[in-house]
């Protein structure tokens, strides 16, 4: 009777971890909604409240863009997350960096990034292959896909002024559609060898193809752009690896 017993113990408890492994393989969360573990940075301007990572602050100008890291590096995967701004001024920036890279000694990471929030729409054309028909004003610059600060700067149009181009600008009709400018927004990056694909709340808003020979793995980031008082929030940070 006692050893039936703990055969049917057996076979529950290994029919259980069978259906939690195959549930979401390969599924890591990068946030454990309670603290900084995993991550490096500057803990004067990221901190964790109500479950989520909170960067900047409704007091005072941010100086300069701050990036709290991994301390672990993925190549291929599927990163789901979801941000939102807490401002009284659209002129605000931020972005999730990946198979990204400390720059030394600066503040700033080397890398692709997808793009968050606003920029004036008379630089896109400055730092891109694009031109908005209307350069006046803030254009919504949420899933465009960025990439920045390479040693290499001959993929910069305009390394002078800052080490970037937008490869990928999201449509304006499109992104002002889908984008909740005041809620949570959810985010999902693919990187997937030379492909990569961003997509904000289920909307396919930037597809890429590296040619070059670029890193294919690093660190993910999460930024604070320089600019006026404000704070974002990220939360619900999951990484799913991608094995091909």
């Amino acid at each position: 009777m006692i050893i039936k017993f703990l055969k049917n113990r057996i076979v529950l408890f290994c029919s259980i971890v069978l259906f939690v492994s195959c549930g979401k393989p390969n599924e890591i969360r990068l946030f454990n909604g309670e603290s900084l573990e995993g991550w490096e940075g500057s803990n004067s301007i990221f901190r964790v409240e109500n479950e989520a990572i909170i960067g900047g602050n409704l007091e005072k100008p941010i100086d300069k863009s701050y990036y709290l890291c991994t301390k672990k590096d993925y190549g291929n995967f599927e990163l789901k997350l979801s941000a939102k701004f807490i401002t009284n001024d659209l002129k605000i920036n931020g972005g999730i960096s990946f198979r990204a890279k400390r720059v030394p000694n600066s503040n700033e990471v080397m890398g692709y990034q997808a793009d968050i929030g606003y920029i004036h729409a008379s630089a896109i054309a400055l730092f891109s292959d694009f031109t908005p028909k209307d350069t006046i004003g803030l254009y919504l610059l949420w899933g465009s896909l960025v990439d920045e600060s390479r040693p290499d700067t001959s993929r910069y149009p305009k390394p002078d002024i800052f080490p970037v181009i937008i490869y990928e600008v999201a449509e304006k009709e499109l992104i002002e559609e889908v984008v909740d400018p005041n809620g949570w927004n959810e985010i999902i990056i693919e990187a997937n060898c030379p492909e990569i694909e961003i997509k904000i709340n289920g909307v396919s808003t930037a597809r890429y193809t590296e040619k070059g020979d670029v890193p294919t793995s690093g660190c993910i980031c999460l930024q604070t752009h320089a600019g006026e008082p404000y704070e974002i929030w990220y939360k619900n940070i999951v990484l799913k690896k991608l094995e091909y």
